[in-house]
């Protein structure tokens, strides 16, 4: 149904204004076509109906079907191949919120499982959180689009999650986010694809190189050089594939000091000259989250 006064609510300056958390509802395109998903925020996908088959920078093909939910960490180089045409409800935020007054994100990672191994982690919509969607469905259907409504639908969301999953099913999903320094992990989660000497990322977040380094490993389990250069070769990957930039783009983009030092890393760590992987060419990106 429409909504009443339409024209008040989109004069009003709270309308479409970008708040910590957005909801979007949308439909995937014809079978079978890969598609980029370009993620700028952390967002959690409904999949309504249908099938798709995500593939989330290490993570590849994992299966989400009508009824599920699954991750997207804050600029991850996502891509997903439409098994069936369906319909989703995507959550993108820009920090953890608490779950509730008793549990919070910064806590929840004591009840990761014992020897537990991260491989992208998939969960059901239980019964609750099918009919909270379907509500928030109808909402973003009407044009309800107000920073406040959507700023209460994520906290709504935050506690129906805390009420109708266990914690450690908690702390598995979001395990990417998680980490003794919110914030620090966050900050480099939105940051980190500046590509920028050590130094330089030490200095901006105001830490000597040692502090930054340590902190880092101990955030993300390995060295920051490893990791950078493992989510510079996803993005160039992703890159070349959609042929949307030249190759000379791609490097400056990037920072290789020319096409030649970006075709001796592709070979190196993705196994392919440029030329090759993009004939791999997937599609183009229909979606920003």
């Amino acid at each position: 149904m429409d909504i009443l006064y339409p024209e008040q609510h989109r004069g009003c300056m709270e309308y479409r204004r970008q708040g910590a958390t957005r909801f979007r509802f949308s439909a995937f395109p014809n079978p079978h076509l890969p598609e980029s998903l370009e993620i700028q925020r952390s967002t959690v996908l409904f999949l309504l109906d249908g099938e798709i088959s995500v593939t989330c920078d290490n993570f590849s093909d994992k299966s989400l079907r009508a009824n599920e939910m699954a991750l997207c960490p804050a600029r991850s180089c996502t891509y997903v191949r439409i098994i069936q045409p369906g319909h989703f409800i995507s959550c993108a935020f820009t920090e953890l919120q608490n779950l509730c007054n008793r549990l919070s994100f910064q806590n929840l990672h004591n009840f990761v499982p014992k020897n537990f191994r991260y491989d992208y982690t998939v969960l059901p919509v239980r019964p609750r959180i099918r009919e909270y969607l379907t509500l928030l469905r109808h909402g973003l259907e009407d044009g309800l689009g107000c920073t406040h409504f959507h700023e209460m639908k994520g906290q709504e969301l935050f506690l129906l999650l805390r009420a109708y999953y266990t914690n450690e099913e908690l702390a598995s999903f979001f395990f990417p986010l998680l980490g003794e320094d919110l914030d620090f992990k966050n900050w480099i989660l939105m940051n980190y694809q500046l590509f920028l000497p050590i130094k330089d990322f030490a200095a901006m977040a105001n830490m000597s190189v040692d502090t930054f380094k340590r902190t880092f490993k101990k955030e993300f389990g390995m060295p920051i050089h490893k990791w950078l250069t493992e989510q510079k070769a996803h993005l160039v990957c992703r890159d070349i594939m959609l042929g949307k930039h030249t190759l000379a783009e791609i490097a400056d983009r990037y920072r290789f000091s020319s096409q030649a030092y970006l075709c001796t890393f592709c070979k190196t760590h993705l196994g392919k000259t440029p030329q090759k992987l993009r004939t791999q060419q997937p599609g183009h990106p229909f979606l920003a989250l």
